[in-house]
């Protein structure tokens, strides 16, 4: 799998280089996206999806976030995408374009640190990753995130368990 994503990232790479009108663009690898997150080059992506995180406690507003999925790391972002109404101050700036996608990295976590991905009881679309802490001065935390639907959140617990089965 990670020869053939290879060989996709070169070819994608030369029809932009020589071919840049041609649209030509593997979404989960492109290089952009990929520096985008800061992520090794080495890293496959092989789940992205757009959900919200959701805290228990305190009185906090659904905060939308991209979920993407690697063969060594999970990785939760802030994703603003401008153009779609949600930032109306800063998209009135003439250095951004609609259009564009601004990504940081609010948390991330090795595969091996992942201890257990779960549903929740209330709603299908809901669920729960626990993860270990880096090291033992900090603490073990939780990613509570809701999905647009309950097969996209079966599709994203599937995923994240086979990856932590290899």
């Amino acid at each position: 799998k990670a020869q053939t994503v290879s060989l996709l990232q070169k070819l994608q790479s030369y029809v932009s280089d020589t071919q840049p009108d041609s649209g030509f663009m593997i979404e989960n690898d492109d290089k952009l996206f990929l520096d985008g997150l800061g992520a090794n080059s080495s890293e496959i992506v092989t789940h992205y999806q757009i959900v919200h995180q959701v805290w228990k406690t305190g009185n906090r507003e659904a905060a939308r976030r991209s979920f993407v999925l690697t063969d060594s790391k999970i990785y939760l972002l802030d994703e603003i995408y401008f153009g779609d109404g949600t930032n109306g101050a800063v998209e009135k700036s003439r250095r951004i374009n609609l259009g564009d996608v601004s990504l940081a990295i609010i948390d991330e976590a090795k595969l091996s640190k992942v201890t257990e991905v779960r549903a929740a009881n209330e709603d299908p679309r809901m669920i729960t990753l626990v993860i270990l802490p880096a090291n033992k001065l900090k603490r073990g935390h939780r990613w509570r995130l809701v999905c647009n639907d309950g097969e996209s959140a079966e599709r994203l617990i599937d995923d994240v368990r086979n990856a932590c089965q290899r």
